[in-house]
């Protein structure tokens, strides 16, 4: 009986998923008067709507917009990442378990309760509509879950394995590099992918922070997509709501085992 429930449950998670999914990819194959018509199925199969996507004004530089800061914010808050959690995980300090707790605050704040402050911060630094206001807000609200991603891995490294290559010299950049991270492969793809997913798909500080056309990522420019369509034109929005989401699925595909792996990894320790 439990079984059941469970894959009854299963069942209807999926049913959940991939339903929507389904009709987003079949839409962006219809034309607008057949999804009207209440077709699931296209009867005449066409990828007009995919070509006016690619010909949509500013739809190359929305999709670097969008590439280059959530490449940069990976890149970045990695970075900050690997070393904030090698600290906690290898030295024991003052309030250690307190910073550990407060790392976590950004996380537990609404993103829309922030926005009104970093605004207004943003603002008199002369930061809106720049690469870098979103590459400070992205990286900001990654690097919690990051840090205590990669804590679990470099504490359930051996200290052993650093002291003997400290012994015959490596330094604390080396034995960084040359022994930690590799062993740590699995939660630094984890890391990676989480970020490129939370920075590609971010919405509210962009359209908090952005105001010219030319800085549009591509979530921005799908709301603005359908506030602007008088009858919604629901192939073209379907067909441009899959090229936003093509990348991440090509990550958590290439990545999956990794992924999975860490999670659970990180859970056992």
């Amino acid at each position: 009986m439990n079984k059941r429930l469970i894959w009854l449950a299963i069942a209807a998670l999926v049913f959940w998923t991939v339903v929507p999914l389904m009709w987003s990819i079949l839409a962006s194959f219809k034309g607008i008067s057949e999804v009207y018509a209440g077709n699931f199925w296209p009867r005449d199969p066409s990828l007009r709507a995919w070509g006016d996507v690619m010909a949509l004004p500013g739809f190359g530089r929305q999709f670097f917009n969008s590439f280059y800061v959530t490449v940069v914010t990976t890149l970045l808050a990695g970075a900050i990442s690997i070393v904030a959690a090698y600290a906690f995980a290898r030295y024991a300090f003052k309030w250690r378990n307190v910073l550990l707790l407060f790392i976590l605050v950004p996380r537990l704040v609404p993103r829309v309760a922030l926005i009104i402050p970093l605004f207004l911060m943003f603002s008199r630094f002369g930061l809106l509509d720049t690469y870098t206001v979103l590459i400070v807000t992205y990286t900001a609200s990654a690097i919690p879950l990051a840090t205590w991603i990669l804590i679990g891995f470099f504490g359930a490294i051996p200290k052993e394995i650093e002291e003997a290559a400290a012994v015959d010299g490596a330094s604390l950049w080396q034995r960084l590099t040359k022994i930690v991270l590799p062993l740590s492969t699995p939660g630094l793809v984890t890391i990676a992918v989480l970020t490129f997913r939370e920075s590609w798909n971010e919405f509210p500080y962009a359209l908090a922070f952005l105001q010219a056309t030319e800085m549009r990522t591509l979530p921005f420019q799908l709301f603005r997509i359908e506030q602007t369509l008088g009858l919604v034109d629901w192939p073209l929005f379907s067909a441009f709501t899959l090229l936003t989401i093509i990348p991440v699925v090509v990550l958590y595909l290439r990545f999956e085992r990794s992924i999975v792996s860490s999670l659970t990894t990180g859970a056992v320790k």
